[in-house]
C-alpha cells in the first residue's frame, strides 16, 4: 500500500492562490479610499485658501474707499456703511470662477476723536459636495 505524500496535498495550491487574491483585494480597496480621501482634502484646502483670499480682498477694496489714494491719512467715514449684494458686485469683479462675497460689513465708530472702522467680509468658494466658507475681519484707524 503505497500512499504518496504529493497527493494527500493537491488543492493547497488554490487556497494560498485565494488567500493572496483576498488580501490584495483589501489592500486595493484601503488605498483607493485613502486617495479618495486625500483629493478631497485637498479640494477643501485649496478652495478654502481661495475663499480666504477673495475675502482679504473685499476688504482691501473697502478700505481703499474708506482711505482714498489722494489723501490716505484722512478717512471717508460715509464710505462705512452695510453693503448690499449689488455693490458687492460692482465692487468686487468676479476674478475667480466658483467663489462669491457673500457680506462685506463696515461698522464705525468714533473714539477719542478718531475714527475707527471694523471691516468684516465673507466669501465662499465651490460648489456641489464640496463648499468652503471663509471670514476675513480688518480694523483700521483713522491718523485725524
Amino acid at each position: 500500500m503505497y500512499c504518496n505524500y504529493y497527493t494527500k496535498q493537491r488543492g493547497s495550491g488554490l487556497m494560498i492562490v485565494l488567500f493572496v487574491i483576498v488580501v490584495m483585494g483589501l489592500m486595493a480597496i484601503a488605498m483607493t479610499k485613502i486617495g479618495v480621501s486625500s483629493q478631497t482634502m485637498t479640494t477643501k484646502e485649496v478652495l478654502g485658501t481661495r475663499a480666504w483670499f477673495s475675502a482679504y480682498s473685499a476688504n482691501e477694496v473697502l478700505l481703499t474707499k474708506l482711505f482714498p489714494l489722494g489723501n490716505p491719512l484722512i478717512s471717508e467715514p460715509m464710505a462705512c456703511k452695510k453693503y448690499s449684494d449689488v455693490d458687492i458686485k460692482m465692487m468686487m469683479q468676479p476674478l475667480q470662477q466658483g467663489c462669491k462675497i457673500t457680506t462685506i460689513n463696515c461698522i464705525a465708530a468714533m473714539i477719542n476723536k478718531t475714527n475707527e472702522y471694523k471691516l468684516i467680509s465673507t466669501a465662499t468658494c465651490g460648489s456641489g459636495k464640496v463648499t468652503m466658507t471663509r471670514t476675513q475681519e480688518v480694523w483700521a484707524k483713522g491718523l485725524k
